[in-house]
């Protein structure tokens, strides 16, 4: 009985050996296949790395504001009387707008006009008695003063009437009216605004750093969300004279055209201040740079030791971005052939196929 067992247990033994050997031998060649196994080339298309000359720029955000911009008010309370504008009209300087009651105004300027009159009569008649001695010089000066003050008072009614009428100061556009017609208004009470538009002005700020290289007239480009696709240009008219204390940031004030009226006041705008002087960087597509937590990086067209085109991983340091073109501020020379589509299938040393036709 023990001898069969033995038997049986040896002939288990034995097999399982010969399927160890046999899977032992299969896994050695999978490994040898493995490792002389090569990842067909990938498919991608290269630029060359070149220069360009541009000038220096200062990005910044700042707002829109009217060169002339006011909020309309009269001087003086009264109930409106005429209106002679819309809402949104454009209008000229001196052009009449408004008009309040002035009703008892005219009154009194009549009862005023009234006592200059009889004052006048006073006063030269006093004037040619004083000359005969007929009456005292304290008299004469009283009928005097009694005549500059009735004249006076009527110059005030007039300035008052006047006051009741409002001319726009300047030509602009009109806002949306705040009263209507028959509408009691306080004396400084908003009733529109008024914008001249025809030129805005631009203001931000930048880091006090920059203000050696600030200088009146300098070009400056922005744009605007209301028109995304298209960039306007201002120069610099003022320069704050003094740093902000909290922010460490100089004002700076520029102005820029109007002509098809696409900007108003108000608006949120994106600021290029630009340089005097100009840099040439090396520049590639931003398709060609490979983002990542490590380090930013291109894969450089190269030739292995067999002659074999392959990707190459260097490491940049990014700059500025104008468009398509990001600037490299190490790590690149011009010259040098990045691969600028097919990126994401590379690893260092893939062979590579330069192709036009995987180009985004």
């Amino acid at each position: 009985m023990f001898k069969r067992f033995v038997i049986v247990v040896g002939g288990v033994l034995v097999l399982l050996g010969g399927i160890g050997y046999i899977k032992f031998q299969q896994i050695q060649a999978g490994m040898a296949q493995l490792a002389n196994f090569a990842p067909p080339p990938a498919t991608v298309s290269a630029v060359e790395a070149h220069t360009v000359e541009w000038r220096p720029q200062l990005t910044s955000v700042g707002t829109l504001t009217a060169i002339e911009g006011i909020a309309l008010s009269a001087e003086v309370s009264g109930t409106v009387d005429e209106v002679h504008f819309k809402s949104g009209q454009k209008v000229s300087a001196g052009q009449l707008l408004l008009t309040l009651n002035n009703d008892v105004e005219k009154a009194t300027l009549a009862s005023y006009k009234a006592q200059a009159e009889l004052a006048k009569i006073k006063f030269e008649r006093n004037k040619d008695l004083f000359k005969q001695k007929s009456i005292s010089e304290i008299e004469f000066d009283q009928s005097s003063a009694d005549l500059k003050v009735a004249n006076a008072m009527v110059q005030q009614t007039e300035a008052n009437i006047a006051k009741k009428v409002i001319r726009a100061p300047f030509s602009g556009t009109l806002g949306i009216r705040q009263f209507s017609l028959g509408q009691y208004v306080k004396n400084g009470e908003e009733f529109v605004t008024l914008q001249d538009v025809s030129s805005l002005y631009a203001d931000f700020a930048v880091p006090e750093q920059f203000l050696p290289r600030l200088y009146d007239g300098q070009e400056v480009l922005f744009s605007v969300s209301a028109a995304p696709n298209q960039e306007f240009r201002g120069k610099v008219t003022a320069i704050e004279a003094k740093v902000d204390e909290q922010t460490r940031n100089v004002s700076i004030r520029a102005e820029v055209p109007n002509d098809h009226g696409l900007l108003h006041p108000g608006m949120y705008a994106d600021i290029r201040l630009l340089m005097k002087e100009t840099v040439t960087p090396v520049v590639v597509p931003k398709t060609a740079i490979v983002y990542s937590p490590f380090g930013d990086a291109v894969f450089v067209v190269d030739n292995d030791d067999q002659g074999a085109t392959v990707a190459k991983r260097v490491y940049i340091q990014v700059g500025e971005q104008r468009g398509n073109d990001v600037a490299i501020v190490s790590g690149l020379e011009a010259g040098m052939q990045v691969v600028d589509s097919g990126t994401n299938k590379l690893e260092n040393g893939t062979k590579l196929i330069l192709s036009d036709a995987v180009r985004l």
